[in-house]
């Protein structure tokens, strides 16, 4: 399941960024919402919510050099799990492909993209430890916001697993600070390699 959600949550990115033509988003820093994610038509949201609270609890126990090493491993996240900071960079807009996110050791295909206005639906199918996982969805800008629904569906062997996200992204400001842009994280720059 780790690996499904990684998967969404890289395609929410890229069809946020692929929603380019006549309003495009803005380069900078934007907040990322989870609104509704479901596996296999269950709302994961209070589970997710509920280990992230339990995770508090002990982290607040641990001696303060092993809570710091916590909140590290976890990218400073410590708040709300449905909510994080993403940095998209100018060249990630201007270079779909490149900015088209990938799970961990996935081989994907070019995502297909179609565009409307500030519309654009979009799949993309990726190979994975013997499975597929299969997206499609659509983004909406609308100026200093981003709407993205995404359904994906993982296969492995026998058994199929079937994933709705809905996320919404604000426009922060120009300045990413310390957030590096998406497609510059360790896991994507050691991918390059």
């Amino acid at each position: 399941m780790k690996t499904a959600l990684i998967t969404l949550g890289a395609v929410l990115l890229t069809g946020a960024v692929h929603a380019q033509g006549a309003s495009d988003p803005k380069p900078g820093l934007w907040e990322s919402r989870t609104l509704k994610m479901t596996v296999d038509g269950n709302d994961v949201l209070p589970q997710i919510k509920a280990a992230r609270e339990q995770m508090r609890k002990s982290m607040a126990n641990m001696p303060p050099e092993q809570r710091k090493q916590m909140e590290a491993a976890m990218g400073g996240q410590g708040g709300d799990p449905t909510v994080q900071r993403v940095c998209i960079s100018a060249e990630m807009i201007k270079n779909e492909w490149a900015a088209a996110p990938r799970p961990e050791g996935a081989n994907c295909d070019k995502p297909r993209i179609n565009r409307s206005g500030n519309r654009s639906s979009f799949e993309m199918s990726c190979k994975q430890g013997g499975g597929t996982i299969t997206s499609k969805g659509e983004t909406v800008v609308a100026g200093d916001q981003i709407t993205t629904k995404v359904e994906s569906v993982t296969t492995e062997g026998k058994g199929k697993r079937v994933m709705v996200m809905e996320n919404q992204m604000k426009f922060i400001g120009s300045d990413c600070g310390g957030v590096k842009p998406f497609d510059q994280t360790e896991a994507r720059a050691a991918k390059k390699k």
